[in-house]
Order: structure tokens, then sequence, then C-alpha cells
């Protein structure tokens, strides 16, 4: 029991003195490519912060831009990043400066092409090195990220830009240069994806962490890199730990981030009520294999409860009258973490907020969409500030161009959204109105009995 009561108390310890990185009142910017702007490893961040902390409230602003290079960055601090007033700058950028088509194996003897390709990085540096000194003179705490890798070993059928992997590592190299000289905090996705990639790779050479594109990383990946990013931050791995004992008071001092109260117990049956401070983050289908890969539960979702002093035997778990599972009486005094319980009305809960938050992504993607195609694709049209001057562009240059169809896509959606922006943005401010109440935790029944 003395151990228990030490590993309580060092449980507490860990959500007293691990604070979170990010304080209420932070407003933090994902600046970057296209890997931002699409958002899902940050958007897990963001997940986890508004159920781990229901109401510290950080903001968090997308301000990546798909294609973007250092130099676009430098281009749009004003308008599109500072506009946020930031108090963080998360950075991560390095995939489309290394000029992926100067990789190409049709271009391997054409002259220059390596000093091409040096100079590729080298700009890069120099980009990189002005973007965090204008973060850090103006007061914004910066954490770099090195780029996700470019797939350059899985033996897929999609073309293979070999030597990209490689100018991402130098890439990665330059990120941890800077964080020693100005004192800043780097999470590492390249070595940890490089390192997992290898891992699965051994049994299917086929297989792939990223995608067909090589490039952009989808669920599991995403989910890989929010790890890597919370892991780094020291976020806690803590949701609850919820210890039940003899009696309410001996139970409450060997829990952590919960308040148990009203706790009965007789021979068959131990009730007690549970109003726990966070909430378990839930993980979607998509993302399941990620959790083979890595100890992700271990590290950022364990909200446990375990029971003290039961006699042998089988037993029912409900909460709120919502039966939980049965259980061996072996299995509930090791503990049972209710975030792997999805039937659970906490994970229920947290689901809600998660849905929440996609239909903020949604209204997010549409901004971004805007952003996008006034900072890499309109700038060469005079009067773009007039939509029948976009409209013009359109029907001219650009329709005629058979390999754009992408870009098509893109300018139908930026003709139809632009003039509906103000009401797409007052969407999206007011997107979040119902979170606090939506993500605010509440006391729930608990009933254990013996069959």
């Amino acid at each position: 029991m003395r151990s228990l009561l030490f590993l309580s108390i060092i449980l507490s310890l860990q959500l007293s003195t691990s604070a979170q990185q990010f304080k209420k009142g932070d407003r933090v910017c994902f600046v970057g490519n296209s890997i931002t702007h699409n958002g899902d490893f940050w958007h897990n961040v963001q997940l986890y912060y508004n159920t781990r902390y229901p109401q510290l409230g950080v903001e968090f602003f997308n301000c990546g831009i798909s294609g973007d290079v250092t130099a676009g960055i430098l281009r749009r601090m004003d308008a599109d990043i500072f506009i946020h007033n930031p108090t963080w700058a998360v950075i991560m950028i390095g995939m489309n400066d290394v000029n992926r088509p100067l990789y190409d194996a049709k271009r391997r003897d054409e002259p220059g092409i390596k000093e091409k390709q040096q100079e590729a990085l080298v700009v890069y540096k120099r980009n990189l090195d002005s973007i965090i000194n204008i973060f850090l003179a103006k007061g914004v705490k910066v954490i770099m990220q090195t780029p996700s890798i470019y797939d350059q070993t899985s033996k897929m059928a999609s073309n293979n830009l070999f030597g990209v992997n490689d100018a991402l590592k130098t890439c990665a190299g330059y990120i941890k240069e800077f964080a020693a000289k100005y004192k800043l905090q780097v999470v590492d996705y390249w070595t940890m994806l490089s390192t997992l990639s290898a891992q699965v790779q051994q049994t299917d050479s086929m297989a792939t962490l990223i995608s067909q594109d090589r490039v952009h990383p989808a669920g599991v990946g995403h989910l890989l890199m929010g790890w890597e990013f919370l892991k780094t931050i020291k976020a806690p791995a803590v949701v609850a730990n919820i210890v039940i004992d003899q009696d309410t008071k001996m139970s409450q001092g060997k829990s952590a981030n919960c308040v148990i109260t009203d706790l009965k117990r007789d021979k068959s049956t131990i009730s007690f009520t549970v109003l726990e401070k966070a909430l378990p983050f839930p993980v979607r289908e998509d993302q399941q294999k990620a959790l083979e890969l890595v100890p992700f539960t271990d590290n950022l979702n364990r909200d446990m409860i375990q029971f003290n002093y039961l006699d042998p035997g089988n037993y029912v778990l409900q909460i709120d009258d919502v039966e939980i599972g049965k259980y061996f009486s072996g299995e509930l005094q090791r503990g049972l973490n209710l975030a792997l319980v999805p039937n659970s009305p906490q994970y229920q809960q947290a689901l809600k907020v998660q849905a929440l938050y996609q239909k903020r992504w949604k209204l997010e993607s549409q901004m971004r969409l805007l952003r996008l195609m006034e900072y890499r694709h309109l700038n060469v049209v005079k009067g773009k500030e007039k939509l029948e001057n976009v409209q013009n562009y359109f029907d001219t240059a650009l329709v005629k161009k058979p390999d754009t169809d992408g870009m098509k896509k893109n300018f139908i959606q930026y003709l139809k959204d632009k003039p509906r922006e103000a009401e797409i943005m007052q969407a999206l401010k007011g997107s979040l109105d119902s979170l606090p109440l939506l993500n605010k935790t509440v006391a729930h029944k608990f009933v254990l009995r013996k069959q």
C-alpha cells in the first residue's frame, strides 16, 4: 500500500509541476506550409489542450500556407501572422524550400544541379534566421519544429525524388543549430518519423507513415507528430488518477486531478461520485495504428481508476447507469484506463468537444484557402481586390491550362467564398462559443457490483 501511496504522490506532483507549456491568455500561431495549413498534427495538440485543460482558453491560429517557403513567411508576417497578436510562434518550414524538383532522377546529370540544391539550403538557412529574429524582436516566444520526412525509403510505386529527405535532414540540423543559439525548444519530427518509418518498412517495404505523395502525413503520421510535440513540451500523461480505498478521505488522498465524494462500500457494491478535472483524449479511427507504434496512451492519455480491497471475483462497472464493462477483481486492482473505454460518459463528452472542433476546422479551412490564393497565386493579378479581375484572370490565363485542375478547383472555391469572407470569419470567431460549457467536466456516479 505504501507503493500505491507513493505513486499517487508522484502523479500529483507531476500534475502540479509539469505545468502546461501554454498558459491562460496565450495566442499560439502555427506557422508553416501545407502540412501546417492542413492542420491535423497541431489540431491534435489543440484538442489535447481543450480536453486536458478545459477552462484554460488558449487560442490557436492556423498560419500555414500550402506550398509556402521561408521567403513567403517573411512576406506575410504582418498581414497574416502578427495580425493575431501571438504570444507564441510554432514554426515548421522546409519541405518546399529544398526545392524538391531539383532531386528528380531526370535532372541528376544536369550541369550545376548540386550547386542549385546547395543554394536552396543556403537561402533557407538565411531566411529562417530572419524569421526567428523577427519573432523574438517582437517579444513572441518561439518553438522550432524540424520538417517532417519526405518518404524516400518506401518501395511504393509513386515517383521518388531521392535525396529530398537528406536535404530535410540538413534543414533539421540548421533548426537545431538556431535553437541552441537562441535557446529555443525543438520538436524533432524528422528523427521520430525516420525511425518509425524504418521500423514499419522492415516488415512491409511498401508501407509509409506519410502518404502516396511521400510528402503529406496522413492521420497516423499527424497523430505521431502531435504525440511528439506534446511529449517534447512535457505535457502530462494523467487525465485523472482515481483510487478507491476504504473510505472517501483515504481515496481522495491517494487520487490525483479529481474530487471523490460519497464513497459507500459493502460486500457486494461500491458506489461513489467523482468529478474529474480533465477529459480523455479521443483518438480517431484513422489514427489508431499510431497507438501500436508509440506509447501515446501511457505518455498522454491515462484516465485511471483503481480499486483496493476487492474480494476475488467478477464485477460490473457502471458510470451514470451506463454499463462500462465486466472485469475480474485483479484487473480492477491493477487499474483500468477509462481513456480506452469509448462508451464512458467522459469519453463521449470528449467526442462532442472533438466534433465541435471539426466544425471549426472546416471554417478555418475556408479562410486558409482565401489566404493561400491571395498570397501565392493572385499576386500576379492586377487589381486583385476586385473579384471581377480575379474572374477575368481565371477565364483567360488560367482556364486554358490543362495541367491546373487542382488550381481551377481552388479558384472556383475562392470566387465562391471571397464575397462571403466576412460571414465565414464571423462564423469562425463564434465557432467555439459553446466550448466552455461543452468541455466543462461534471461529476459522475460510479457503481461497482460483484456478480
